[in-house]
Order: C-alpha cells, then sequence, then structure tokens
C-alpha cells in the first residue's frame, strides 16, 4: 500500500504555536501528529509514503532523516507554488508512475485518527468506485465539508454549511483511496483542489465517487479548543494510539491522573498538576503551582507561585513567580511572562516578547519583534514581512558592506519574495558604496562555487517562504568570522553602518552565467563511469536541475541502484544502495579525504567533525588543520585557507561525485571501500539551556581538554564536544565511539551532567 501524507498546511489558526512549526510536527502527548499517522499507516501494511511539503517543510524532512519509519519507505514532495489539495497530490505521487488499476491513501498529516484503513480499502475494491472518501460523523458541521451520499456513493456536497443548511452530519475527513483514473483529472502545476475540482468533475462525468463511513476516532487539531480536546481525548483513551502512558512518581507534590508526563521533568513541593494536563520534556515547574487542562511544551520554565488553567505554554517560553496564564491564553515560544503578570482568557503572546511585571494582558502581543540580537546557527531567519520585510533586508545590506567592504555576491531561490528581498539586500549595500554581484536565481553551492572564481569577500543566498533564512558565509563557504560577527551585529542593532553620497553608490552588476559555471565544475567531476544506477533525492529544484546531465553521463542503466540524498541547502550529502550499504555526510568527507591523504595532500575539516581523519592521517603520514564555527582570532587562519582549497566540504553534489569517482577508479563497491575506512559512530544533540553556556562550559573544561572553540571532554576515538549555539541559548553535543550504544550513552552523561548544573 502507497500513501501520501498532505503536510503542507500553515496552521494559521495554531499561532503562535505554530509559528516557528510546520503543524505535523505540533506535539499530541509528547509525539509529533505525524508520526502518529505514520503509526497508523505501518499498522495497515503502508510500505511507500511521500509528504507534501510548503510551510517550514525542511523541519518535517529532519524530523524523518532517516527516510524510514517502522517499515515505511518516506519521501518528500515540495511545492514551490501553492498547488492546492489535487495539486500537490499529483505532484507528489507522481514519483510511483502508477499503472492502470492502482490506488493509493492520500490522508492529512496534521489530523489524528484510528481508522480502520485496511476495512476502507477492502471497501473501495469491492464497490469498483474510482475513488473512496472517508466520512466521519460529527455534532458540529459547520466547520466542515459535509458528504451527501446514497447506497454508499456520493451524491452531493455541502461546504461549512449553517445548521439550517446542513443535510448531513457525515464530513469529509480529508483521508481518499485514489484509483490512477483521478490522477489524470488533475492538470500539471496548477492550483487544484478535490472539494472544488476533482469531486465535482467526477459526479458530473458519471466516475464512481464511493462514501465509506467510519466509526473509529478522528479529530483535526485546527484550532486550540481541539488541540486540547484532542490530547484529552487520548488520556481518557478515546483514541487508539501508542503513546507514554506512565506518569513518574513525583515526591512532594500532586499528580491527578490521566495526565501526560514527559522525561526530564521537574516538579516542585506543593505543585498540584491536575487531570488533563501535558506536560512535554524538559519542563522546569517551581513550587506551590496549580495546572488545570494546559499544555506545557518543551524545555519551558514555570516558577514558583505559577498558575495555568486551561492555557498553552510554548517551547522555551518562561512564567516567572506568581504569574498565570488562562482559558486558550497562549504563551509563545520563549516569551517571558513578568513576576505577577497574567494573560487573560484567549490572549496570545507571539514568540520571544516580554510582558512587563505585574501587568494583566488584555489584548494579542503579536507585534514589536525583539531587537535584532544575534545572528543564529544558519545567518539570519524569521518570518517573511514580519520579521524579515524589505526594510530590515535594505538595513542588512547596508551592514553587510561594513562586513565584506567593497564586493559582495548574491543569489536567492525561487518566488517573488525571495527575489524582492535580494533586490532589497541589493539596494542597501549598493547604498552603502559596495559593488554587488547579483546572480539571480542561483542554488547555494552554486553561488559558493562562483565565490572561488571571483574571489568575492562574501556571499548571501536568500531562501523565502512563509519563513526567510539569509545565508551569510565567507568565501568558498566558509562561516563568519568572529570579528565580522560582530560588526555586522552592531551595524543591525544600532545603524552602525555608512551611506554613500549620492555620487558614491556602488554599482550593482547582474550576471547571469553562475549556473553554467557550475555546471562546467560538475562536468569535470563527472568524467568517470560508475557501477550503480544512480538516482538523486533533494527538495530543491535547482540541485535536482544541476544534478540532472552530471548524473545520467556517469549512471549505469543496468547496475545496481544508488541514491544520492542531499539536503534543500544543497550542502550535505549521504548515498544509499541498502540498509547494510550506505554512508551518511561524515562517511562520504572520510572517504574524500582518506584518498587526498593517500595522494600526498593535507586536509581541513570543521572542529566537530569526528576523529575519523586523524586516524586516517596516521596512516598516511599527512596532517588534519581544524577550523572554528566562529573563529575568533586567526588560529585557524591556515585551515580555512586549506578548507577553501576543498569545495566537497560545502557541496553535497560535488562531495557525491568525488566519492563515487574515487570508488569507481578503486573498482569496489561503496560497501567494500567502507570497510577501508576507520570506524567511528557518532550522537549529537542540541540542549536548550537557561543560563550563560560559559558557566557550563568553564565547569566542564577543568580539567580536560578545552579548546578556543567549546570544550572537548575524553580522548580521540570516545568523547564528547561541547560547544554553545551562536545565540547562547544552547548547547551543541558532538559524541564519537567505536559503537553507536557508546556515543549514546557518553551524550547521555554529559546531557545528565548539563542538567544537574542547570537545576544549580
Amino acid at each position: 500500500m502507497k500513501a501520501v501524507i498532505m503536510a503542507g498546511g500553515e496552521g494559521s489558526r495554531l499561532r503562535p504555536l505554530t509559528c516557528t512549526l510546520p503543524k505535523p510536527m505540533v506535539k499530541l502527548c509528547g509525539r509529533p501528529v505525524s508520526e502518529y499517522i505514520l503509526d497508523l499507516l505501518s499498522k495497515h501494511s503502508c510500505t511507500d509514503a511521500i509528504f507534501t511539503l510548503r510551510y517550514l517543510g525542511s523541519q518535517i524532512e529532519e524530523h524523518f532523516d532517516a527516510r524510514r519509519y517502522k517499515g515505511i519507505n518516506l519521501d518528500f514532495s515540495y511545492e514551490d507554488t501553492p498547488l492546492g489539495t489535487a495539486g500537490c497530490v499529483k505532484k507528489a505521487a507522481e514519483i510511483w508512475d502508477l499503472k492502470e488499476g492502482e490506488y493509493f491513501i492520500v490522508i492529512s498529516g496534521d489530523a489524528m485518527c484510528d481508522f480502520n484503513l485496511s476495512a476502507a480499502i477492502s471497501h473501495h475494491i469491492k464497490s469498483g468506485a474510482d475513488a473512496t472518501i472517508i466520512t466521519s460523523r460529527v455534532e458540529d458541521p459547520r466547520e466542515y465539508g459535509c458528504v451527501i451520499s446514497e447506497n454508499g456513493f456520493v451524491t452531493g456536497f455541502s461546504e461549512k454549511p449553517s445548521y439550517t443548511g446542513a443535510v448531513s452530519d457525515y464530513v469529509n475527513t480529508g483521508v481518499y483511496i485514489l484509483s490512477d483514473k483521478v490522477m489524470r483529472l488533475i492538470p500539471e502545476n496548477t492550483m487544484w483542489d478535490f472539494s472544488k475540482n476533482v469531486f465535482p468533475q467526477m459526479l458530473k462525468s458519471g466516475m464512481k465517487l464511493a462514501s465509506y463511513e467510519e466509526n473509529g476516532y478522528w479529530c483535526d487539531i485546527g484550532d486550540f479548543t481541539s488541540y486540547k480536546r484532542c490530547q484529552r481525548d487520548m488520556l481518557r483513551g478515546l483514541v487508539n494510539c501508542e503513546f507514554k502512558r506512565e506518569v513518574p512518581p513525583i515526591s512532594d507534590a500532586t499528580i491527578i491522573a490521566p495526565c501526560y508526563i514527559g522525561s526530564n521533568v521537574k516538579v516542585g513541593a506543593g505543585t498540584v498538576i491536575n487531570a488533563g494536563c501535558v506536560v512535554d520534556d524538559n519542563v522546569n515547574i517551581g513550587k506551590n503551582c496549580k495546572l488545570y487542562e494546559c499544555v506545557i511544551s518543551n524545555g519551558a520554565f514555570l516558577s514558583d507561585r505559577t498558575k495555568c488553567n486551561g492555557g498553552i505554554i510554548c517551547e522555551n517560553a518562561v512564567m516567572e513567580q506568581g504569574s498565570a496564564v488562562y482559558e486558550d491564553a497562549v504563551l509563545g515560544g520563549g516569551s517571558i511572562l513578568g513576576k505577577d503578570s497574567s494573560l487573560e482568557p484567549k490572549v496570545k503572546v507571539w514568540d520571544n516578547k516580554t510582558i512587563p511585571k505585574g501587568v494583566m494582558q488584555r489584548e494579542d502581543v503579536k507585534y514589536g519583534v525583539s531587537p535584532f540580537s544575534a545572528l543564529d546557527e544558519k545567518g539570519v531567519s524569521g518570518e517573511t514581512n514580519s520579521d524579515i520585510t524589505p526594510a530590515f533586508m535594505t538595513k542588512l545590506g547596508s551592514s553587510g558592506a561594513a562586513v565584506f567592504g567593497d564586493r559582495v555576491i548574491v543569489s536567492c531561490g525561487t518566488g517573488n519574495a525571495a527575489s524582492v528581498l535580494k533586490a532589497c539586500f541589493c539596494a542597501g549595500f549598493s547604498g552603502a558604496g559596495g559593488k554587488v554581484i547579483d546572480c539571480g536565481i542561483t542554488s547555494l553551492p552554486a553561488l559558493i562555487h562562483l565565490s572561488r572564481i571571483m574571489n568575492a569577500s562574501g556571499l548571501v543566498n536568500i531562501e523565502a517562504s512563509s519563513k526567510s533564512k539569509i545565508t551569510i558565509l565567507n568565501k568558498a563557504g566558509l562561516p563568519l568570522t568572529r570579528v565580522q560577527e560582530r560588526k555586522l551585529e552592531a551595524a543591525l542593532s544600532r545603524g552602525d553602518y555608512r551611506n554613500a553620497k549620492w555620487d558614491g553608490f556602488g554599482e550593482i552588476k547582474s550576471f547571469k552565467n553562475s549556473s553554467l559555471l557550475y555546471s562546467g565544475a560538475l562536468e569535470t567531476a563527472s568524467d568517470f563511469n560508475c557501477r550503480y544506477k544512480v538516482n538523486i533525492s533533494c527538495s530543491n529544484p535547482l540541485i535536482n536541475s544541476a544534478a540532472a546531465v552530471p548524473l545520467q553521463r556517469i549512471s549505469n542503466p543496468s547496475g545496481e541502484a544508488l541514491t544520492i540524498n542531499i539536503n534543500r541547502d544543497g550542502t550535505k550529502a549521504e548515498l544509499y544502495v541498502s540498509e547494510k550499504e550506505k554512508a551518511d555526510y561524515t562517511k562520504l568527507i572520510t572517504l574524500v579525504c582518506y584518498d587526498l591523504m593517500q595522494k600526498g595532500f593535507d586536509i581541513a575539516v570543521p572542529l566537530e567533525f569526528p576523529s575519523t581523519v586523524e586516524e586516517t592521517a596516521k596512516l598516511t603520514g599527512k596532517t588534519v588543520r581544524r577550523f572554528y564555527k566562529c573563529s575568533n582570532d586567526n588560529s585557524d587562519k591556515g585551515a580555512r585557507e586549506l578548507a577553501a582549497s576543498q569545495p566537497f566540504l560545502f557541496d553535497g553534489l560535488l562531495l557525491a561525485l568525488n566519492a563515487l569517482q574515487i570508488i569507481s577508479v578503486s573498482y569496489m563497491t561503496l560497501g567494500n571501500y567502507l570497510e577501508k575506512l576507520p570506524k567511528l559512530e557518532t550522537e549529537n544533540r542540541f540542549l536548550r539551556i537557561h543560563c550563560p553556556p560559559q558557566r557550563i562550559l568553564s565547569k566542564l573544561a577543568e580539567g580536560s581538554n578545552g579548546v578556543s572553540e567549546g570544550v572537548f571532554l575524553g580522548e580521540e576515538g570516545n568523547r564528547v564536544l561541547l560547544r554553545s549555539s551562536r545565540q547562547g541559548d544552547g548547547l551543541f553535543l558532538f559524541a564519537e565511539s567505536y559503537s553507536q550504544e557508546t556515543a549514546k550513552a557518553l551524550c547521555d552523561d554529559v546531557e545528565l551532567k548539563v542538567r544537574m548544573m542547570l537545576e544549580k
């Protein structure tokens, strides 16, 4: 059985919970709702599933980065422009090349249900229908599409009727069984909906459209009322699903079942957690608090004497002493509710806002974005036209001139928003007297390649959908140094940048051959014959386009299938032949570095890269240099210069081609070649913290081999590197060992130490 999981919705009625989180990743009793849907599909023998993605889709792809879940092979299909419910399904299902008579399931990735899909499929086959709509009975049909049927076949629809116009209480659940015939009704790359276009067309043309009435549980968590109700239903056993039901014993606190308590939750004496509460992982609750039918998200901090009555506290939010959140009020992620303040019923506070001490907040707090403070791990990011506006991009361009001086090269992804934001950045850089080379719509790897050719001092790549991401890098794809970072932060936060005179504006020059030059580099890297039949899996159409010719050139049509998985940025890759024969990004880098060192070259890798390269260097007598994420001085200058000559470090497609060429020349399989390399397993994590990171790192560094960036605990081959995030709000853990179990245990041990320090 195959399935398309629709997961592109913005979840606008769940904001601010979904401001930085796609709706399918919203947790229900500790697990993303999309995992429950995959559990259901697995239970009914689904073998292949494709997510349709748009809003913050990369988070879903990263969550399921193994591309396999309980026996289901996973794939991901992105909408560059909105295609509607039917248009996005057609785009996704094209990967299967459906044969005549084949069918598949369409199901929502952001609704909870426990339907008997096997029974529905049997009914579909028996009825001879071209499509089947699974319906469910609801008490209030006014927010749904009602389905009118006779003798098991649909005769009409009533979309979101009033009570007076409702003639059916069975509604369309958005779960369909579709045949290949239905797919032919949907035009290519066109906004097209099932309810508005496909199903009415089927009725008009006399095609068989069946209705299957399901009595199982179904809840579209479209608003906060249904979001909370669904979790209460789960706690009461009304939903057939799996989650951790055991409530850990907590001394000196009162816990009234049923409720959900995640892992690593701290609760102070005298606190009462009533039935119906959901408390996610890593939550800290103080003394004498009162919680009633509320949802507390991961990493939230509730100080002493706080009260949450039917409210929702988002990830890493803080309630200070004596504060209160009432019915259906929402405290956004990272926001702070001041001492003795309250959120009145239904009030919503968006992310990263602060409500001062002693305030009774009666209105939503949405705008008034927190002032820019620091770059995040990927550059600058935020909601398009809310945080990242044309005005902000002009200011960012002016600030960039303080970092990169005379010249910068700029590109963007597809879409009007990205193009407009790029134009504003270019205008700001020019207005500060700098020269801009505008490369148009170009992928990040192509831009990095161009920066080497043009010897540009910096590069900027802009991606924009509902959320924008501006990647800012040095030439060759290297991260900014701390000096550059400070200049950019100062210019943005204080407006500390220059404005050129009217006759001193810098030139904005358009360059349209970046993709052609990049194709030339890929052509050079693909001058070999491969034993494998090579495919690519990447959600970025620009990367897929660049890969088409070189992969066709090297691929052996009669060879064993090999898939190159590349992340959306195009900067990392992995090779996959089978579960037993695959190489992740770390192994591919090690493979290429091993070959370079055998040929007499020194190599450079990031500080957090596993020490497999040092083990390889011992065999070859060559040197490994490590560069920092945010270099504080020039101590890694040599490593950075060397890394600039190793383009595979920052280009996933080039890395994959280099690795395949090495394997091909050696006349070995991928698995055989990997056997030659040193064996190290890794475990990586990110921990949120609520104190300056140096307090933790300085204590852990005592008696250990501290370095200029982060702290190493242990020795090569059996160690953990701790490094702060750029914004100081968390710690990255990079563990390595000769077994996966030991690497995980090392991470567990260090995480426990950090959490004990945080408690103090």
